[in-house]
């Protein structure tokens, strides 16, 4: 029987995420985000020892700018720029790799092997098949509006099989 990666619960997310973005981050819940293969959702896939996708973490432009300037204090008119015309930074990317590569240990319990970030795509139009199959298929399924403090909101969707 296949490994089951728990969904962290919303407070789990508020203490990893505020610990990157900052402890006045706010998290609520959010609306589902869109993963059809016109939508720019961004998607972050973790495999486990074999190398087999089991859980995603996917999130809407605005989350990836704010996020990804909080990390390093990019300045919000930058991120705010970003947020808008979808064209992240460099160092934006870079940050939020390194967000979704931490967030890697929020589908972690105790009963639960090792996974890793194994990709990050910028959009949901170039997934491959298995990366398609977790995100279809997924057990379970926390949507989330995060709100990040001296930025702006903006919305994640964690995913588990």
């Amino acid at each position: 029987m296949a490994t089951i990666h728990p969904i962290p619960k919303d407070s789990e997310v508020k203490q990893m995420l505020g610990m990157l973005c900052g402890s006045d981050l706010g998290v609520n819940p959010g609306e589902p985000l869109a993963t059809d293969a016109r939508s720019n959702t961004i998607v972050a896939v973790y495999t486990n020892q074999e190398g087999v996708p089991v859980t995603a973490c996917c999130c809407d432009v605005p989350f990836a700018a704010y996020s990804g300037a909080a990390l390093s204090m990019i300045p919000k008119g930058g991120a705010e720029d970003a947020a808008k015309s979808g064209d992240l930074s460099e160092m934006m990317r870079a940050n939020l790799h390194e967000i979704m590569n931490i967030c890697s240990r929020l589908f972690i319990a105790e009963e639960t092997p090792h996974l890793k970030l194994d990709a990050l795509y910028n959009s949901a139009d170039a997934l491959p098949e298995a990366v398609r199959l977790v995100i279809d298929t997924a057990a379970g399924r926390s949507d989330l509006r995060i709100s990040i403090p001296g930025y702006g909101e903006g919305n994640i969707s964690l995913l588990s099989t």
